[in-house]
């Protein structure tokens, strides 16, 4: 009996011990799973911006513009934290917005940088330079809650 006892309690803490240890795995997963999202989304996004950048060169800053919002929005935003996820929304909403100063500009051409540049010049510079802003203050927020 003594035996059948000892044994029973050693299963016992033997299956406790690997219980433990499979947690542990199983808490560090979700952690590497949203690090890998993370890190995939912001490999995609330089990849696409630099799309984005030459686009603009053979086609209207907003179609660029549009296309690199929507290839964005079409990314696998699967085991990203949510506070990433809904500010990545709100920078792709920034891009959406400046739209609303470059559509007045459809034959502007160049590479991103320079039509930028042009419309920092242009009598919308205000409201472009507001937009601009936002752009980045949204990207400040992505890389922050990236963290």
């Amino acid at each position: 009996m003594k035996w059948l006892l000892l044994i029973l309690v050693l299963y016992s803490m033997l299956g406790c011990k690997d219980t433990s240890l499979n947690q542990n795995n199983s808490d560090l997963m979700p952690e590497t799973k949203r690090t890998e999202c993370i890190e995939r989304i912001f490999e995609k996004d330089s990849v696409l911006g630099e799309i984005r950048n030459h686009a603009s060169e053979s086609k209207s800053l907003s179609l660029s513009i549009m296309n690199y919002t929507k290839e964005l929005e079409a990314l696998d935003y699967t085991n990203c934290p949510e506070k990433f996820v809904s500010s990545f929304q709100e920078h792709i909403e920034a891009w959406k917005m400046v739209t609303k100063v470059s559509d007045k500009y459809p034959s502007l051409r160049g590479e991103l940088h320079d039509v930028f540049a042009e419309l920092e010049k242009s009598k919308d510079s205000t409201e472009f330079n507001d937009l601009v802003k936002q752009v980045w203050d949204t990207w400040y927020k992505v890389e922050e809650n990236a963290k």
